[in-house]
């Protein structure tokens, strides 16, 4: 993971965890049609979900807890029977989803992009840790590195087009004839869009763009470059790989319920009785907590030791109410689920504060009211979320730590 990643990815677990984003400082997305690129993204909105390698485990810099007071509150703590038994089946579908569709999508792609690329220009087979959430549509957006000329470039998809539509007209680009249909492409300033329209309307269009690590340079793929791609026989397969009409095999059902069983394994060791996790079929990167009553999006971080400090008893768990303007109150152990953000830390070194965010089944739009973003595809009825003592039991686990690292590597695209 380079800085660039980790400091994207820490902005937003930072940003979830206080309700104020912290801006995002790249430098090499500054000026000209970058700048005119992001603004586009601004317009539509867009989240950046981090459930990959256990990123604040590796990422030095986010929350400590402050204070000196140690104890868990006042009340009784134990699970008692608030936990209930649900099948290892329970709302799961051999049905493929969305996110089996773009996880087998990020696994091919490079495969298929490959003997298309300008002489030179090389890409990686794993895409960049995290993914960008087009939130009005939930649509999953990943980014490939590029190698050119010793520079990485990185090429992001773009599938409903809001983003390069807007800047391909704001360009004023013309549709140059190709066999098969047209492309544009909007270049400048390090960074240039690419629209590929297939000549049957009712076929998709294909919306990328390309960014350069370095400032000012130019991305390895010009105008006549994109034509040659999309002319050659390969191009095919990308564009059925990015046909949104096309489900997941088979294989990718299989793939999803392979991994869930080693997730399992792993969760099994720190969650309460009768709960477990399941892929979010809504999100590729994304988890959910499956419980007796329903399924939830989950996401737990181990976040090291900080300046910044949650105003939360050592010892005690604490908890943010989703649109609480990242006011922190202690929780007591009333049984009742909520959605929202557990904290928790021991206050020893070198225990990290733990996080436990739940939330909704996703939904595309924003994420307001614990609701994470996502395709609105989950079909399981949503859970009532966790309670303080079904948290308590998670964060005051033995080897958590562990578990969350190996459970958000088992998640990662890869």
């Amino acid at each position: 993971m380079t800085r660039d990643d980790s400091d994207l990815l820490a902005h937003d677990v930072i940003g979830r965890l206080f309700e104020e984003p912290e801006p995002m400082h790249r430098t090499d997305l500054a000026d000209g049609a970058i700048a005119q690129g992001m603004a586009a993204s601004r317009r539509r909105g867009f989240a950046v979900a981090g459930a990959t390698l256990s990123v604040l485990a590796v990422v030095a810099g986010a929350v400590t807890v402050a204070g000196g007071v140690r104890g868990s509150g006042s009340g009784d703590w134990s699970l008692g029977t608030d936990s209930g038994k649900v099948s290892g089946g329970a709302y799961e579908s051999d049905a493929p989803t969305y996110a089996d569709r773009q996880r087998e999508v990020v696994e091919q792609l490079p495969g298929a992009l490959r003997p298309l690329l300008p002489a030179g220009v090389t890409i990686q087979d794993v895409p960049r840790p995290g993914a960008i959430i087009d939130m009005p549509t939930g649509d999953f957006e990943p980014e490939f590195t590029l190698r050119w000329h010793g520079i990485d470039c990185y090429l992001q998809l773009d599938p409903s087009g809001r983003n390069a539509t807007d800047v391909l007209d704001e360009a004023g680009a013309k549709p140059v004839a190709v066999a098969g249909g047209s492309i544009r492409t909007a270049p400048g300033h390090g960074m240039t869009w690419y629209e590929y329209a297939p000549s049957d309307l009712a076929a998709p269009k294909i919306y990328f763009m390309i960014y350069s690590s370095v400032q000012g340079t130019a991305g390895p793929i010009d105008a006549a470059a994109f034509q040659q791609m999309v002319q050659a026989p390969g191009f095919a397969k990308v564009r059925q790989l990015l046909d949104p009409s096309v489900p997941a095999s088979a294989a990718a059902v299989r793939e999803r319920y392979a991994i869930e069983a080693k997730i399992n394994a792993e969760a099994a060791k720190v969650l309460p009785p009768g709960f477990r996790l399941k892929l979010n079929p809504g999100t590729p990167l994304g988890f959910e907590l499956v419980g007796p009553n329903g399924v939830n999006t989950f996401q737990w971080y181990a976040i090291p030791d900080d300046t910044r400090a949650v105003d939360c008893p050592v010892g005690s768990l604490c908890y943010r109410a989703p649109g609480a303007n990242g006011k922190v109150t202690q929780a007591h152990p009333d049984g009742k689920g909520r959605f929202g953000t557990y904290l928790y830390g021991a206050g020893t070194a070198p225990d990290p504060l733990f996080s436990l965010e739940v939330g909704g089944v996703p939904k595309a739009g924003d994420t307001t009211g614990g609701v994470e973003p996502g395709k609105p595809v989950e079909t399981a009825p949503q859970g009532p979320g966790l309670t303080p003592q079904q948290a308590m039991a998670i964060v005051r686990a033995p080897g958590l730590v562990k578990v969350i690292t190996d459970v958000q590597k088992l998640v990662a695209l890869s």
